[in-house]
């Protein structure tokens, strides 16, 4: 539907509510730099409109073309802590209404009760390393009943404004990367360590450094084969994925 519906539910958001999560986001984080407390406020309105709109539809995800949102109708606030707070709360938000990866994260909802982390990739055959950034990513990566992990109130990063959550992931654990695609009855999957989050200052504010299981040349030939994001879960999750993908009558290509 169109972005434009979201307008109206934003100026209908409860103010007082959304100043008590502005207030439970700026204290739960471990530091906030960048974003005033107006820029928060407003980012917690957005969500409030996300998930008056979500349930209007009896909906657990939302995808919004984020893009055109904040440059083309000029939502008040960018989606990026909101979507960081609906998948910590068992719900998907998708960045750039992507239609592969939005169905992925629900699927593997579903399946390991784990949010996924959308990415664009570095790919360093160098060091046997792929970089997964992006403005959002959860603090939750094992669920919603578990651990939390820290993470930092920042703005985004390409425009420098803004509002969005750096999660500080945890290191030493297995990561299993996927996406399925129905309409070639395929799904990708590689995996690997998790090792760094990269604290360069530049591209996305979320970058988590995985030192790749396999091939890692293969991966770089494999990855444009099909689009340019993928979806990181924590866990070696491929024995379920390939359970569900038999289910399904997909075939697991294995991508490293």
């Amino acid at each position: 539907m169109p972005v434009e519906e979201l307008l109206p539910l934003y100026d209908k958001a409860n103010q007082d509510e959304a100043r008590q999560l502005a207030d439970r986001w700026i204290k739960e984080a471990a530091q906030v730099v960048e974003p005033s407390r107006e820029t928060i406020e407003k980012a917690a309105r957005v969500y409030l409109a996300m998930r008056a709109l979500m349930k209007q539809h009896n909906a657990d995800l939302i995808g919004v073309n984020c893009i055109y949102a904040n440059w083309g109708v000029k939502l008040p606030a960018y989606v990026c802590l909101g979507f960081h707070q609906l998948n910590n709360d068992g719900l998907v938000g998708v960045c750039e209404a992507d239609l592969l990866c939005g169905p992925t994260m629900l699927m593997m909802r579903y399946l390991v009760d784990r949010p996924g982390f959308l990415s664009d990739p570095v790919i360093d055959t160098a060091t046997n390393r792929i970089i997964y950034a992006h403005c959002v990513a959860p603090s939750k990566v094992f669920g919603p009943k578990g651990p939390s992990n820290p993470y930092h109130i920042r703005n985004n990063a390409e425009p420098r404004a803004g509002s969005t959550a750096r999660s500080i992931m945890p290191l030493g654990y297995m990561t299993t990367s996927v996406e399925f695609n129905a309409f070639r009855n395929e799904v990708l999957l590689h995996q690997g360590k998790a090792v760094a989050n990269d604290e360069t200052d530049r591209a996305c504010r979320n970058k988590l450094a995985v030192e790749v299981k396999g091939d890692i040349e293969r991966l770089l030939y494999e990855w444009d084969q099909w689009s340019w994001h993928r979806v990181t879960f924590y866990g070696d999750l491929k024995e379920p994925v390939q359970e569900l993908a038999k289910a399904y009558k997909m075939k697991i290509v294995e991508e490293a």
